[in-house]
């Protein structure tokens, strides 16, 4: 009798899900100036697709040392569906609002949704960090986010 390793099924589906992220971080568009550059828009969802797809090779081809059993009744499906909202609600927002103020109240929600409940905390790993990441992309390796409300308010041109 051939029992189903509930690993290698979750590892087959995220392989297929890196594959298919790889197949679309191809089909970026990116601005005639960027394409030789040696960092773009695409390269890191590139390499990321490639990075999702050889882990999970490796977890679907290697033997499992020890399996896990997992007592469902431990699961908290209540967060997992509020992160996924609020993961479909953060890409659905993140053109008309802009990268900064998107991105931000997406782990503010995301580490509220999780369990943390310090409101220092929530507001230092997500505004400022979102802000240090966009000085990183724009002014140390000179790659663009359009941000509307940001590009409203004068911070950036």
């Amino acid at each position: 009798m051939v029992k189903i390793n509930s690993v290698k099924i979750i590892s087959l589906l995220f392989f297929v899900l890196s594959a298919f992220y790889l197949y679309t971080a191809h089909q970026i568009q990116v601005f005639a100036f960027d394409e030789g550059a040696p960092f773009n828009a695409k390269t890191f969802p590139i390499y990321l697709g490639y990075a999702g797809m050889f882990f999970s090779g490796l977890k679907i081809i290697l033997p499992d040392q020890k399996p896990i059993e997992v007592d469902p009744t431990y699961l908290e499906f209540k967060k997992t569906i509020l992160l996924v909202i609020t993961m479909i609600v953060y890409g659905s927002t993140i053109l008309k609002v802009g990268f900064f103020l998107s991105t931000s109240l997406f782990l503010v929600f995301s580490y509220y949704f999780l369990g943390e409940r310090r409101w220092k905390y929530i507001i230092i790993f997500s505004f400022p960090f979102v802000a240090i990441f966009m000085y990183l992309l724009h002014g140390v390796l000179a790659v663009y986010l359009r941000d509307p409300l940001l590009k409203y308010i004068g911070i950036m041109g």
